[in-house]
């Protein structure tokens, strides 16, 4: 990445509401997540090569998604998605410790609570984002963690 020297930073506005918002219907019910019996059934079935794989999809969609975040948003959503960002970021950082140990069972613990969070960013995004010009952006980079 390049930054080029005599160009002017970008500010962008600070959004309390939107923060607000993400923290009551995201950040806590992630905090109170437990996984249901089905879910659990369904990752047993599956085998340890499509669980690897997921993970491994799941990474590379986060790294992707925050670099072209990065490049493209310039709004009052910058510190929401900065937020949005940080909490896929707490989801997936055990993801390489398991992937590198082939520790498959945590890796199906994790799946769940990861899913779960991606749900509520993406009902998040529905409820609050649909008014910004950057909604379809946001809510497609988001779709395709």
């Amino acid at each position: 990445m390049f930054f080029k020297k005599n160009e002017p930073v970008k500010q962008v506005e600070f959004s309390e509401e939107l923060l607000e918002l993400f923290i009551e219907q995201v950040q806590k019910p992630y905090m109170k997540f437990t996984s249901d019996r089905k879910l659990t059934m369904y990752l047993k079935i599956k085998s340890n090569q499509e669980i690897l794989d997921e993970c491994k999809d799941h990474l590379d969609n986060f790294f992707q998604l925050q670099r072209e975040l990065y490049f493209q948003i310039n709004n009052t959503m910058g510190n929401v998605l900065f937020a949005c960002c940080a909490l896929i970021a707490d989801a997936l950082h055990n993801f390489t410790d398991h992937i590198l140990n082939l520790d498959f069972e945590s890796l199906r613990a994790e799946l769940p609570k990861f899913w779960f969070l991606k749900a509520m960013l993406l009902k998040y995004i529905d409820n609050n984002f649909e008014h910004h010009k950057e909604y379809d952006l946001v809510k497609n980079k988001f779709y395709k963690l």
